[in-house]
């Protein structure tokens, strides 16, 4: 497959970048379902970056865990981004001394009787919360729409998308160029 080598090549350079830096992130994941702190661990030397991370499938983990108001999930669902928003910042609370925090939800096949979905397959969101950068900017808040692809290729173009975003994030910061071009507007 190819996002399984475009994964690794990724990830490779991910966890370069964040020693480098001398960076840490943990992570709540929903729709990937451990398949980011598992890729990020594929790498030898990863305790050095990765934290840990917290897999709320349930929206029951989700608020008991992660403190995300029930509240939120009966108006937005469970696989929105209001709910992720409020996952990384339950993350915070929970382990209050990494540099990212990273939540990921979204929807990876369709809803059943049992579990009705709003929104598409495919549909992911993204909230990265990177502690170093500038005060007002620290949030970042992404949305992917995959489409109707196998769910395990939803989870896997999920997980490259937060390692291509946290790299991003870290280059902006490093690049006195990027980061005028970024708040210039």
């Amino acid at each position: 497959m190819e996002n399984k080598k475009d994964l690794d090549s990724k990830v490779s350079k991910f966890n370069i970048t964040l020693k480098q830096n001398d960076l840490t992130i943990v992570c709540a994941e929903s729709i990937t379902a451990g398949l980011l702190s598992s890729t990020i661990a594929s790498i030898s030397g990863a305790s050095s970056i990765l934290k840990g991370s917290i897999v709320t499938y349930s929206r029951e983990l989700k608020s008991g865990i992660l403190k995300v108001d029930p509240k939120i999930i009966d108006k937005y669902t469970a696989e929105s981004m209001e709910t992720t928003v409020e996952m990384v910042y339950g993350l915070i609370k929970v382990y209050p001394s990494s540099d990212f925090y990273v939540a990921v939800t979204g929807i990876a096949s369709p809803g059943t009787e049992e579990y009705p979905i709003k929104g598409e397959v495919g549909d992911v969101y993204i909230a990265i919360y990177y502690r170093k950068e500038l005060a007002e900017n620290r949030l970042r808040e992404f949305k992917f729409k995959f489409g109707e692809i196998d769910r395990n290729e939803i989870r896997e173009k999920a997980v490259l998308e937060i390692l291509n975003k946290v790299i991003e994030m870290i280059d902006v910061e490093k690049s006195p160029s990027l980061l005028a071009k970024k708040y210039s507007n």
